[in-house]
């Protein structure tokens, strides 16, 4: 009989004693940590992926996911001891289940709204498969009322009810890239909320199982899409406030970092650090996820727009600034890094897909290098000749760089700095161990203008 059929005390027996199987859906850089987090606790985990590749390479224990910390051993012995095994079959996938945790990406419409076509076709196919009694748990991000409204609405197609035939819970995913493993099992809470009181209680209790920090159950699914997306747009509101702030701090000629230092020192300030834009997954998406709900509801909340805007802007600086610095028309520039931040080999929404073509759109000879990705990565996403591969010997060969990605590989090499123009979108380079170069960086232009 499925858990959710069960009494909480029987559930609660068959969770603890591990006999409760789980369906993981979306084997990528999320989902494969969190199957063997579940697995690391003893769990027998079946993971669903529609790309055969990844299917093929997880069963013999291989996986592409760089520099996160733990996976590759614990997917190892996952395969080893058939704590785990994946497949592209739906069905099999599901069969005997008493949790199916979906974690796959969700992403925005021209308009801001989230496109769910594929997470609700996704859900249908689960339904037609899986048996009464499973509880379906959404981990990855949805605006307030998704869950509630068109997700249970599919589900309910089937002639199911919400709480008796399948449970539903929202679940989000609260994780950095190169730490997942250690952000789920010790960092943070988990926070769930249910769309029945049982179904949070059953889902509380297997969280329990693997989150050191326990589980916050909120009130029910829309209040806990809701942390996850105001918690976004809260960080995306927070960095263009720095941003405004370095842009203004340049304008007065003094340095934004020393200034945020010293007000940082009182317990009520947490100013950021200001950059050349905001990428990935997260931050610059879920702001527009609230404000294209505000409008279909009547509300416009400018503020999300208006961050939205200041960051974006931060590209457009980086290029003011870097022309003007010049003082002649650049030819060859040398872009450092592509991925949105430091030590992660992801590039959506990166400031680069917008820096590079707009170098160009100004006849500039743009070529890019990232330590995370080959050359022939670059070139298919930027044009054949863009990419690189990543040297420190190709700091004393492009004199013009602009830095987009705080990458530790291109830290410490400010002996190879001569003569350069550098735009510094991320305070990689040490300004007090540059000689003879233009280096500037947001909000601390002032330093440029005193020492040169």
């Amino acid at each position: 009989m499925a858990l959710l059929q069960l009494s909480i005390i029987e559930a609660e027996k068959n969770i603890i004693e591990r006999t409760a199987k789980i369906t993981i859906v979306g084997l990528g850089k999320m989902g494969q940590p969190l199957v063997l987090v579940f697995t690391n606790a003893g769990f027998n985990v079946t993971g669903f992926d529609i790309s055969e590749e990844t299917v093929n390479m997880l069963n013999v224990g291989r996986t592409l996911i760089i520099n996160e910390p733990e996976v590759q051993d614990r997917l190892v012995n996952a395969v080893a001891n058939d704590k785990f095994t994946a497949t592209i079959n739906i069905e099999e996938a599901v069969k005997d289940t008493d949790f199916i945790i979906i974690i796959i990406p969700v992403l925005t419409e021209n308009d801001g709204n989230a496109d769910i076509k594929n997470l609700l076709q996704l859900y249908q196919d689960l339904r037609d498969h899986c048996e009464e009694g499973v509880i379906f748990i959404q981990e990855s991000t949805l605006p307030p009322g998704t869950t509630s409204g068109p997700v249970k609405t599919v589900l309910e197609n089937k002639g199911w009810k919400s709480g008796k035939e399948f449970g539903l819970v929202f679940a989000p995913e609260r994780t950095l890239s190169g730490r997942v493993i250690e952000d789920i099992e010790v960092r943070y809470p988990k926070i769930i909320g249910g769309d029945t009181e049982n179904s949070a209680k059953i889902t509380k209790i297997l969280y329990e199982q693997v989150c050191r920090k326990g589980v916050l159950n909120l009130t029910n699914t829309s209040t806990a899409e809701a942390v996850k997306t105001f918690k976004g747009a809260y960080r995306d509101a927070n960095i263009a406030i720095a941003n405004q702030f370095a842009i203004l701090a340049d304008l007065y000629n003094i340095d934004i970092l020393e200034i945020i230092d010293a007000a940082n020192t009182e317990p009520f300030s947490h100013i950021h650090k200001p950059g050349i834009g905001v990428g990935g997954h997260c931050i610059p998406v879920y702001p527009r996820f609230l404000i294209a709900q505000g409008k279909d509801m009547g509300y416009l909340p400018t503020l999300f727009s208006t961050s939205r805007e200041i960051n974006d802007f931060m590209v457009d600086y980086a290029i003011e600034v870097f022309t003007k610095y010049a003082n002649q028309p650049v030819e060859d520039v040398l872009i450092l890094g592509i991925a949105y931040r430091g030590g992660v080999k992801e590039i959506r929404l990166s400031p680069a897909l917008r820096l590079i073509p707009q170098l160009r759109s100004l006849n500039m000879r743009v070529k890019a290098t990232d330590p995370l990705y080959s050359t022939a990565e670059i070139d298919n996403i930027f044009g054949v000749g863009t990419g690189i591969e990543w040297d420190e010997n190709l700091l004393s060969e492009y004199k013009n760089l602009i830095i987009v990605t705080d990458h530790v590989e291109f830290k410490g090499h400010e002996s190879k700095l001569n003569n350069h123009i550098i735009y510094d979108g991320r305070y990689v380079i040490d300004h007090n161990l540059v000689d003879n170069s233009k280096l500037l960086q947001p909000g601390r232009l002032t330093l440029q203008n005193n020492d040169h």
